[in-house]
C-alpha cells in the first residue's frame, strides 16, 4: 500500500467518521457555492494563505489553474493579503508560485 503523503488526506482517512464528515463538508461547500469554480478557488486560496496552510495552497493552486486562473491572478490573490497578514505570507506565496510554475 502506498503511503498517504498529504497530511489532510491522512487525517480524513485515519479519522474515521469524523474525518469522512470533514471531507464531505468541504465537498458540500464547494458544490453548493454561488461562486464559479475559479472564484471559489481564489477565495479558498486567500483563506489558506491567511492561515499559512502551505499544503493546501499547492492543491488549490492546481485546481485554480485547472479552472483557468493565470499566474498573475493567483499572485494577486495572495499579495492582496499583505496589508493584513504581512510577511507570514512568504511561505505560501513561494509555494503557490512554484506550484503554478511547475504545472506548465
Amino acid at each position: 500500500m502506498e503511503p498517504i503523503r498529504s497530511n489532510y488526506m491522512y487525517m480524513v482517512k485515519d479519522g474515521g467518521e469524523i474525518g469522512a464528515a470533514y471531507f464531505d463538508f468541504f465537498n458540500l461547500t464547494a458544490e453548493k457555492t454561488a461562486l464559479d469554480p475559479k472564484a471559489f478557488q481564489f477565495v479558498y486560496l486567500a483563506y489558506l494563505a491567511a492561515d499559512g496552510v502551505t499544503e493546501g495552497i499547492r492543491r488549490h493552486v492546481m485546481e485554480a489553474k485547472e479552472a483557468g486562473a493565470t499566474r498573475a491572478e493567483i499572485q494577486s490573490v495572495i499579495l492582496t493579503g499583505l496589508a493584513v497578514s504581512g510577511a507570514k505570507l512568504q511561505d505560501v506565496y513561494r509555494a503557490a508560485m512554484e506550484t503554478y510554475d511547475s504545472l506548465d
